[in-house]
């Protein structure tokens, strides 16, 4: 097992998730790439030992990055543990981040889910509560003709639970798997629903009278109650307790001062092709450039949140060709983009051998079948690529005209102003 020593030099050894990846994972989402780096950056800062690291990196390996996060309630993680590796789930129980909201978090392999779900669901049971009937003695009251009610009142529990008390609703409490949400489940006896919806009638009366608008309840299934417990990295990282959330900021340019302009000037912005790492990618032949226009593909896309990925220290542009629904995103790390100088648009590089992360922009899903491609293969069937003799010109040379990428056979050209040397044609 490596060290903590081993981990981090090799963290250090990196500027970004990307190139800190091993080329063997196959996280298939952004947040997978989130999570890895968010797991390398805590142990860098010793909240997390590197053996907990390691695992996850086991684990992403094992599993082809298909896994999904489930909170679970009130349960030992070794119990927990011994149980799903009994019934041949594979999964992992992630660092707890947050020790107060009792809740342990479980990665859990996507093809196990129905595994998974099965002892989900018997867990759950046994964890209900509330009123005077236990689950148990609820189902043999009312032979399992019972509904899962989902109430938008989270925080008035307890008033709720005495209202249901006098008015002789049976019912039992489940666990509240997304605290925050605004909403909390329970078991009903069938037979008692119509009191529950008078009672919801005159609750709704009587806020709408403060001026509070109550929405409608929800009948929900078993599998519909446990995908409430179905989280995403990024709210896995968000409810971490302070300490993790403190040693975190940082890196995500929120502390003011000093700190918070060496983050966002030396680490996320983009820099101009006069920077000497342009020559050096630029005269790698390993590596192939693309042309980015700044208005066409990074302004014009329906990606939420494309400046959100700076703090991941990634650059994103819409891929040509691809629009709306179909939009497709390439994620390029900043520090192998360069903005045009007195231009807005960019040169991007990507590795020749290697292909370039490509999301869907609704869903975040990673592209599959791009996956497979080279970076060069990639470039040629997408973009237009920049000819090499256009990086680099003689010394002493002036731009009077910049030469644009070949558009289906025709070549197009753009005049500026007199370039001193060493600019770039695009």
């Amino acid at each position: 097992m490596s060290t903590e020593h081993e981990v981090k030099d090799v963290f250090l050894s990196i500027v970004n998730t990307m190139k800190y990846m091993d080329p063997v994972l196959k996280l298939t989402t952004l947040g997978g790439v989130m999570l890895f780096q968010y797991f390398a950056r805590m142990v860098k800062e010793k909240k997390l030992n590197a053996d907990e690291f390691v695992d996850f990196q086991s684990f992403i390996k094992a599993t082809d990055g298909q896994y999904d996060i489930m909170n679970i309630p009130a349960v030992e993680e070794e119990q927990l543990e011994e149980e799903l590796r009994s019934l041949g789930v594979h999964s992992m129980v992630l660092p707890d981040l947050n020790k107060e909201d009792g809740m342990i978090q479980v990665a859990v392999y996507q093809p196990d889910r129905d595994k998974f779900g099965a002892w989900y669901e018997r867990y759950l049971r046994n964890q209900m509560q509330g009123g005077e009937k236990a689950l148990q003695e609820l189902k043999n009251l009312t032979a399992d003709h019972t509904s899962i009610v989902s109430f938008p009142l989270e925080g008035q529990e307890m008033s709720l639970g005495e209202d249901f008390d006098s008015m002789g609703i049976n019912y039992a409490r489940l666990p509240d798997l997304n605290v925050g949400d605004g909403s909390i489940q329970m078991v009903i006896a069938n037979s008692d629903m119509p009191k529950v919806e008078q009672w919801y009638r005159l609750k709704r009366g009587d806020l709408l009278k403060d001026g509070v608008v109550l929405p409608d309840y929800d009948t929900v299934t078993m599998q519909q109650y446990q995908e409430t417990g179905h989280q995403s990295e990024e709210t896995y990282i968000e409810n971490a307790s302070p300490e993790y959330q403190e040693a975190n900021a940082k890196y995500e340019g929120k502390e003011k001062g000093e700190l918070e302009q060496t983050v966002e000037e030396q680490q996320h912005k983009i820099r101009s092709e006069t920077a000497a790492s342009f020559e050096s990618y630029a005269n790698d032949p390993d590596y192939i450039p693309l042309s980015i226009n700044h208005k066409t593909l990074v302004e014009n896309t329906s990606l939420a949140n494309p400046e959100g990925l700076r703090k991941w220290n990634q650059f994103s542009c819409r891929i040509p060709g691809t629009w709306g629904e179909k939009e497709k995103q390439v994620i390029i790390p900043v520090d192998q983009v360069f903005q045009m100088d007195g231009w807005t648009d960019y040169i991007a590089f990507l590795k020749k051998d290697k292909a370039p992360l490509v999301v869907d922009a609704t869903s975040g899903k990673i592209d599959a079948m791009i996956r497979k491609m080279t970076g060069t293969e990639f470039a040629k069937q997408y973009f237009d690529k920049v000819e090499k003799q256009d990086l680099t010109l003689k010394k002493g040379e002036v731009l009077k005209k910049d030469k644009v990428v070949t558009v289906k056979g025709k070549e197009i050209e753009k005049l500026r102003q007199p370039a001193p040397p060493m600019k770039v044609k695009l």
